[in-house]
């Protein structure tokens, strides 16, 4: 038997509780991992209380991705076997937080040598999301200024490291100078802490030359109300996620005349619609990690069966980066 941090109905964290469950040999096409790390992000929240857009049947664990080794193959994989070390892209329709899972072999990325487990468990999520939107879908160039709203959080974080990486001035704002001095040490060439700063004026200041290229927003509401603001003609809003809970309106009138675009970054839908191209993102992200240039940043980790005050700990934006579960 294995163990499995499940949701068997909608609610606060504290709803999550662990089962024992056999493990499951691999079907066709399929792998078994013996997880090390898993990685608890915001979605996991959201899964409990029912409102993610994807609502899998009960019991389900919320968990997005993980990391371990295989210990088990079917015999149609290729391009994997037992003993190699993966990262997983699981949720919500398979265990994310488990001591074991078995799912599809096209949800698992090579880790690299040198990457430990809890490093690998929380990598593929927020640099997948963070490639996706700033190259895939907001063409960022070398030169551009890019705005990252929520720039302590784990997606945050691996967007200001990647947006200098491509040679982009990059502009973090979050929600405290503790925070944010972390922040600076990935990068960051300009801070606003949105709690004590009037944002919409930071940002407008740091963009009066050229305007802001693009944001990468996290945040919602004010966040979002200021890049508008401040978009350059032809600047690129990428909409990530409403952290603050404020679903802000855009006025249209302001996106004709200045000709910016709203655009939806949804790295787990896009993940599994385009499997090819998300493997040849996560290649040029591992030559990233390899070259020094990009560094999962883990605020705190926790054992497995502290799952609820790990979420718990998320929600009240307790840490900056990743927080973890360790197996």
């Amino acid at each position: 038997m294995v163990k499995v941090v499940r949701c068997h109905e909608y609610g606060t964290p504290d709803v999550l509780r662990i089962d024992e469950v056999a493990p499951r040999d691999p079907g066709p096409g399929e792998i078994r991992v013996r997880l090390g790390a898993c990685a608890v992000n915001y979605p996991d929240i959201l899964s409990c209380a029912g409102k993610y857009q994807d609502k899998p049947e009960f019991p389900f664990s919320p968990g997005m991705e993980a990391a371990g080794e295989i210990i088990d193959c079917a015999g149609d994989v290729s391009g994997y076997q037992t003993g190699d070390r993966v990262m997983l892209w699981c949720g919500p329709k398979y265990d994310g937080y488990a001591e074991e899972v078995t799912l599809p072999a096209d949800r698992a990325f090579a880790v690299p040598a040198g990457m430990s487990d809890v490093e690998a468990a929380g990598f593929m999520l927020v640099y997948g999301t963070a490639w996706h939107g700033l190259v895939d879908c907001g063409h960022l160039q070398a030169g551009e200024t890019v705005a990252v709203h929520g720039a302590s959080g784990g997606v945050g974080m691996a967007a200001v490291q990647l947006a200098k990486a491509l040679g982009a001035t990059v502009i973090a704002s979050a929600g405290s100078d503790e925070k944010l001095a972390i922040v600076a040490a990935q990068g960051a060439d300009h801070l606003i802490n949105y709690t004590t700063e009037d944002i919409k004026v930071r940002l407008k200041a740091l963009t009066a030359e050229s305007g802001l290229n693009v944001a990468f927003d996290t945040v919602g509401g004010d966040a979002f109300r200021a890049s508008l603001s401040a978009i350059s003609p032809e600047g690129r809003i990428l909409i990530v996620g409403f952290t603050s809970g404020d679903h802000a309106q855009a006025p249209i009138n302001i996106i004709l005349v200045k000709g910016a675009s709203l655009i939806a970054v949804r790295f787990g839908w896009w993940s599994l619609a385009y499997p090819e191209r998300t493997q040849q993102n996560h290649r040029e992200l591992l030559a990233l990690y390899a070259a020094g240039k990009l560094k999962p940043y883990v605020g705190r980790t926790y054992p497995l069966d502290q799952a609820v005050e790990a979420l718990k700990a998320l929600q009240n934006r307790e840490v900056t980066g990743k927080i973890i579960l360790t197996v």
